[in-house]
């Protein structure tokens, strides 16, 4: 079961967010954002779920996206209701308008992307092959979920005309696209009965290749009227849309990438097996010059997260078994380390029947229960042994242990699962990112406690020796019991000074815990680069297209960059998204995304610093932003200031002003806000009197400069499954070139031609031609980063003169924290929402096992002593921070040291029935405990050495918070936890 069990790297998270596009190629972005945005806007917010609604408008172009609140998961019905609403809404937007349309499956995760590229091959052939490859990986690998091309260029043919010949040819350009859509046509022709049988008439008229187009017949009107031929006076060419869209490369080479992603719940090492083999032997069928090559390949990213974890799960086995034995002896250390195996047998098998994968977060949650479930074993054994020692029968001493421990087990094991149910009922990508720790500590803590109440009482009685009786005041009479019960007797002698230290050691620990470092969480170790292209707002893709081409000539340089194996690049687009963490960018003409594999985790850092110093040197009109992958939502260390409010002026001083701070901050990089540079909109402003003489309109004059600038799809040219649109417009050198714009002449049907400078003038328009909103306010977001900060250390720096900006602001305006700041803040407080109702059941538990209100009390008030152990460690430790990971193990903390307090105070209940002082059954209560509490700390402790020592990246933070916590914490519960109960019940010293 084990080894087909379905993994994954990561957990799977619902992407509760989808986009709406919708499109006027050629209006200005304030009209796009009045026309279209907003109505789009009023009917996205009709959906009662929706969280937030982000608006970007820009030169022809609205793209939304829509955040659906955390509390909900199932997202088909949202997404229904969107793409209704959005259909619903199409008729009242302005004619001409392209969309809504809706794209709501933005949470695929490639588990493959393929680089095919084709030496001396066409784009459109290129497309083919990976057609090809398609249809053979869907016929022939089982659980794939989707495949989609990228890089793929839409072909055109174009039809240019000599704007000047026509107009001395009299010729009218509407002309010209009447005689076009009339001959190519698809139309039935009816049927006709002859003899019994229909026969069907088929009409031809739709172009066979392009040499039909080019022979099509024009008619001139005129004192004469004559026909020509549309190749005399226009250019026929078939090419690709201009301006190009989105393009791939591979090492610097044009390519399709092919990306492939697998159903949940499949086994992915198979997958990938199967995958591999399918586009091997596509790969031997393709002509000289094809190649196909790896980008990313999920299952081995996955091979390796999931054995790196494993590798530091056996070593924790190992740990834990050996401190066992050195604790307990070989015979009884080898009877409770024999639980281990059968724990994690049985609860893989409860994970895969509860379709919980092979994950990061899974396996590690078995590593972090090893130190609990263990604890009950321990418990089980070492009273089954003191029975036996005191002489009992081998069998009744088996049912005694069980019918005493059964209870407090059972208390123990749930309260520390409820410690964790914080984890399972926070909503939110970050709490189900993490949900799998409740979960498998559940399983593993539940499992446990069964298996120490069955199968390991019954090997008790089958293999422990009684040995010879001992007496048990010799027993514990060894030195480091009479330390401790000296310790302890002062501490109930002294117990109100014994708080009141424990209290300040506290309010130590929670100062000393403003030093550590803060984090939401880290980056990753893959081995991989990202690589984000930003030019100025208004180049177009093909300068972006050539500074790509400049960065993959050297970073492929094997001398300059010996760390580089591959490199892949995307213009005008994110490219797949091939790791869950990742959001891939919103595409635009001037920007572009890198993706640099490299040979080691360790060439990251050092690649992107070369990289940022060569590229502000080499290409200094675009901003090269090199970026580690993150593990967890948003970009890790990014910190994002929203400056909202009506007055564009104020917000984009303001705006400046954020910039300026964050560049001052210590180690300040990446520094930028969201609406790029102004750009110059040249207004076209008719002399309407003038036009009206010359027997034009503004219409008129709109749709001349589109036709012949832009270019209009007139007709469809359709071979096979291919329907290539047919675009008429003007030459090169009149599109491209602004003096020639004053001279282009405006034709009406009727009408003499009149050049545009007779009618109309020019005038420039400095604007913004990005603009945002955020839930129908205008928002302007700042980002940066720091070489030397977190997040946190970063807006700490800044807080102060960000909070004097605020108050410079208009009424009506505001700043708000967003990235990792408010990623963070969210998911803590998705985190700590449901930490009452854990604690108030925790609570019922304990008053169930010890029908009391105060002995709960006892226990809970332990938990808080651990932060200065917390804190400690942080400290101590280096590169260790204060994460989310690290509230994770602050919960894990809660559990043992509740699980220690029961232990400890049941002993008392056991010592207080044989008849025993009060004072004196807290104390040997304490004596009797000590080696189970002391066992459970090392055992737990130690069994997450292999994760502090191997420094990993995810888990590091985690297990240095329960190591250190634990520690400082069991000291205290031996100690403290008598004290408060010394308190609570009263207890004197004789």
């Amino acid at each position: 079961s084990f080894l087909t069990h379905p993994s994954r790297e990561d957990p799977t998270i619902v992407i509760r967010s989808a986009k709406v596009q919708a499109q006027f190629p050629g209006m200005p972005a304030d009209k796009v954002e009045d026309l279209i945005t907003s109505k789009l806007e009023e009917k996205i917010r009709e959906i009662p779920q929706v969280r937030h609604i982000s608006a970007l408008t820009s030169t022809g172009k609205t793209l939304i996206t829509v955040e659906v609140d955390e509390a909900y998961s199932d997202m088909g019905p949202i997404w229904a209701d969107l793409r209704n609403k959005m259909d619903d809404i199409g008729g009242e937007l302005p004619a001409g308008t392209i969309g809504p349309m809706v794209f709501d499956d933005q949470g695929n995760v490639a588990m493959a992307t393929i680089a095919l590229t084709g030496e001396g091959w066409e784009n459109w052939e290129m497309r083919e092959a990976a057609k090809e490859l398609r249809r053979q990986i869907y016929a022939n690998v089982p659980d794939v979920r989707k495949i989609e091309f990228f890089g793929v260029e839409q072909e055109r043919i174009y039809v240019e005309f000599d704007n000047v010949r026509i107009s001395q040819l009299g010729l009218d350009p509407q002309a010209i696209i009447n005689s076009i859509t009339s001959q190519n046509i698809v139309l039935p022709g009816g049927r006709i009965e002859a003899d019994g049988t229909t026969l069907t008439i088929e009409p031809s008229g739709d172009f066979a290749d392009v040499e039909d187009l080019s022979s099509i017949s024009v008619r001139i009107e005129g004192d004469t009227p004559t026909t020509v031929y549309l190749r005399d006076v226009a250019t026929i060419r078939l090419g690709y849309a201009e301006p190009a869209g989105s393009k791939a490369f591979y090492n610097g080479k044009p390519a399709i990438v092919v990306s492939v992603s697998m159903i949940d719940q499949a086994d992915a090492n198979q997958f990938g097996k199967t995958l591999v083999a399918v586009v091997d032997n596509v790969a031997k069928r393709l002509p000289l010059g094809f190649e196909m090559n790896y980008i990313t390949f999920q299952p081995i990213e996955i091979q390796g997260a999931v054995f790196g974890v494993l590798n530091n799960l056996w070593q924790t086995v190992l740990v834990v078994l050996v401190v066992v034995v050195a604790f307990l002896g070989l015979r009884t250390g080898l009877i409770v380390g024999a639980m281990v195996p059968l724990v994690m047998i049985i609860a893989t098998l409860i994970m895969r029947q509860a379709e919980i994968e092979l994950e990061r977060m899974s396996l590690a949650s078995l590593i972090i229960a090893l130190g609990l479930l263990i604890d009950n074993g321990i418990v089980v054994a070492e009273e089954y042994q003191g029975r036996l020692q005191r002489g009992e029968d081998r069998w009744k001493a088996a049912q005694a242990v069980g019918k005493a421990l059964t209870a407090p087990l059972a208390a123990a094991s749930i309260t520390t699962i409820l410690a964790f149910m914080p984890l399972m009922l926070a909503p939110g990508g970050a709490g189900e990112y993490t949900r799998s720790i409740s979960l498998v500590i559940g399983i593993a803590l539940a499992v446990s406690w069964v298996i120490a109440l069955s199968a390991l009482i019954l090997i008790c009685a089958w293999l422990l020796k009684a040995g010879t009786p001992v007496d048990e005041e010799t027993a514990y009479d060894t030195w480091y019991y009479r330390g401790y019960r000296n310790a302890i007797s002062w501490a109930l002698r002294l117990k109100y000074l014994t708080v009141v230290a424990a209290i300040a050691f506290l309010i130590f620990g929670g100062w000393l815990l403003q030093f550590a470092g803060k984090t939401f969480f880290p980056n990753s170790e893959r081995t991989q680069l990202q690589v984000v292209i930003d030019l100025p707002v208004g180049s177009n893709s093909s300068k972006t297209e050539a500074v790509v081409a400049t960065l993959n000539a050297w970073l492929l340089d094997k001398e300059k960059n010996p760390e580089v194996h591959s490199t892949a690049g995307y213009t005008a687009s994110g490219g797949p998204r091939f790791y869950l963490a990742l959001a891939p960018i919103d595409g635009f003409p001037n920007t572009a995304y890198m993706l640099v594999n490299v040979n080691d985790s360790k060439d990251v850092d050092v690649l992107s610093k070369r990289l940022s110093g060569w590229a502000l040197e080499n290409v200094p009109d675009a901003r090269v932003t090199p970026k580690k992958m993150s593990m967890g939502p948003g970009e890790a260390g990014l910190v994002e200031y929203r400056v909202i409010g009506p007055d564009t002026l104020a917000i984009t001083q303001a705006a400046d002003e954020i910039k300026k701070a964050l560049r001052e901050a210590p180690g300040g990089t990446n520094i930028q806000h969201d609406w790029g540079n102004p750009v110059v909109a040249i207004q076209v402003l008719v002399d309407q009197n003038a036009a009206r003489r010359a027997g034009v309109s503004s219409e008129d004059i709109a749709n001349a400069l589109n036709s012949q600038l832009t270019g209009v799809e007139i007709t469809d040219y359709r071979v096979g499954d291919i329907v290539i649109p047919v675009v008429m417009r003007a030459e090169g050198d009149q599109r491209q070139n602004l003096d020639r714009l004053r001279t282009l002449n405006i034709a009406v049907a009727g009408s003499t031609p009149v050049p545009l400078l007779q009618v109309a003038r020019f005038q420039g328009r400095p604007h913004y031609s990005r603009l945002k909103r955020r839930d129908f306010e205008q928002v302007i977001t700042v980002s940066g980063k720091s070489t030397t900060l977190t997040a946190a250390g970063l807006d700490a720096a800044v807080d102060k003169r960000v909070a004097e900006i605020a108050k410079s602001l208009p009424s009506g305006h505001r700043i708000e924290k967003g990235g990792e700041i408010e990623n963070s803040g969210d998911a803590q407080g998705n985190l700590f929402a449901s930490l009452p109702l854990a604690f108030a059941l925790m609570i019922l538990v304990l008053i169930w096992q010890f029908d009391s209100i105060r002995k709960p009390i006892v226990i809970i008030s332990t938990i808080p002593f651990v932060i200065t152990g917390v804190s400690i460690g942080l400290l101590v430790f280096p590169g260790a921070n204060f994460s989310f990971m690290g509230i994770l193990g602050l919960l894990a903390l809660a559990g043992i040291i509740i699980n220690n307090a029961i232990v400890l105070l049941d002993r008392i209940e056991i010592e207080l029935a044989a008849g025993r002082a009060h004072a004196d059954a807290v104390i040997e209560a304490g004596v009797r405990r000590l080696r189970p509490i002391v066992m459970t700390t090392c055992t737990t402790a130690l069994g997450l050495a292999p994760i502090i020592l191997s420094r990993d990246v995810l888990f590091y933070d985690l297990a240095v918070v329960i190591a250190g916590g634990l520690v400082v914490g069991t000291v205290l519960t031996l100690v403290v936890a008598p004290a408060i109960y010394a308190i609570l019940f009263r207890v004197r010293m004789n």
